[in-house]
């Protein structure tokens, strides 16, 4: 498949491809997590906390809604007082019991998995918190569980396609706040209105309406769309930020990619430099057209998305990463985060990074809706 790369600087013709208007749709995770912030409520957190802090808290999602659960974990970190986890279904853990806090999330309410963990739940008594639009299969099961709580997801109003993939700031956002509740994360309220601003921010420096230049999704998009990622995180923050790309960019794109943590990806995929794929022919001629001219075999691409706060070790090895993969002629990208809290810190990768797919799918003309859940309607 061929990548129009014109397409990115063309705006009127960006705009009329992006069918699904997932752009409108990314520039509004700001609102969107104050929006959700407005829902969960005072009355909702303080109910939560009331029932004192739990031994664990397990959060269950399928598909993008999981990402809530991966956010809550990033940050509240290693040093959160207790365990927080995340699990796709379709069955509860076995030690997963009633001083546990389960919650379900789910951006349309009815994912069977999600259902079905969250009657599970209900059944061995656990504490039950419910994320997910209101009037759906998952909001009256909290209604009919003595002692549950629900919390209401806004549905986007810019499309009447969407999915959850672009509403995970908005399944997020209670997380953070009835977490801060719990004394699990830090400064919540703060956080969440700082990570707002900052997806403010990258909706307008990664808007359609400013060049390639300018654009640092866009000039991502390119990148991705030409090589085979390998998308190494440090840190939980970088972590989750490497998998959500991924995510997005299977789901946006159409595009494959590797996925890994330092140190341990160090240790596991650091021969992917040395591999097949490594090497790129073409760094030398400064001159040659990568969209006209493309090489035969797609070659690799090592992306480092850091953590600011990353241990001094990681760090070091990060450097040593990109200077390997410079000498094996595989082209790297840095993305640093920034932000003095976690939330903020992940908000400043994944917001570029969440653009950055949707411009390669449409420069690519993927229908990022075409084959969804082809395989998951196959089984149902």
């Amino acid at each position: 498949m061929d990548l129009d790369d014109a397409l990115l600087d063309d705006v009127d013709a960006l705009i009329a491809a992006d069918a699904r208007q997932l752009l409108p749709m990314t520039a509004s995770a700001g609102a969107s997590m104050r929006a959700a912030a407005a829902l969960t409520t005072p009355e909702v957190i303080e109910r939560i906390a009331d029932d004192g802090r739990p031994h664990a808290v397990v959060v269950v999602g399928g598909g993008g809604s999981r990402a809530a659960g991966d956010i809550l974990a990033a940050v509240a970190g290693s040093g959160s007082p207790v365990p927080v986890m995340t699990f796709g279904g379709p069955s509860l853990p076995g030690w997963v019991g009633p001083t546990d806090l389960v919650v379900a999330v789910s951006g349309s309410g009815r994912t069977p998995e999600t259902l079905a963990v969250a009657a599970e739940a209900a059944r061995r008594g656990c504490r039950l918190v419910v994320v997910s639009p209101d009037r759906t299969p998952l909001a009256y099961l909290a209604e009919q569980t003595r002692g549950a709580a629900s919390v209401p997801v806004g549905v986007p109003t810019v499309s009447g396609t969407w999915r959850a993939r672009t509403l995970m700031w908005s399944l997020a956002t209670p997380l953070v706040l009835m977490s801060g509740g719990l004394g699990l994360v830090e400064d919540a309220d703060a956080a969440v209105d700082a990570a707002a601003r900052v997806l403010d921010e990258i909706a307008d420096t990664c808007s359609p309406m400013r060049d390639s230049v300018v654009n640092d999704a866009k000039r991502l998009a390119v990148d991705v769309a030409l090589s085979l990622p390998m998308l190494w995180g440090t840190g939980d923050v970088g972590s989750v930020a490497a998998k959500r790309f991924a995510r997005q960019l299977a789901e946006n794109a159409g595009l494959p990619s590797v996925v890994g943590t330092l140190p341990e990806a160090a240790r596991t995929q650091s021969v992917l430099l040395a591999g097949p794929r490594a090497g790129q022919a073409d760094l030398d001629d400064i001159f040659r057209d990568r969209v006209e001219q493309p090489e035969a075999q797609t070659k690799l691409r090592l992306m480092l998305l850091r953590d600011s706060g990353e241990h001094p070790e990681t760090a070091a090895l990060a450097s040593a990463a990109v200077e390997l993969a410079e000498g094996r002629r595989v082209p790297t990208n840095v993305l640093m985060a920034n932000g003095s809290h976690a939330l903020t810190r992940l908000a400043s990768l994944v917001g570029v990074c969440d653009f950055a797919s949707i411009y390669a799918g449409l420069a690519l003309g993927i229908d990022p809706m075409s084959a969804a859940n082809e395989l998951d309607g196959r089984i149902r």
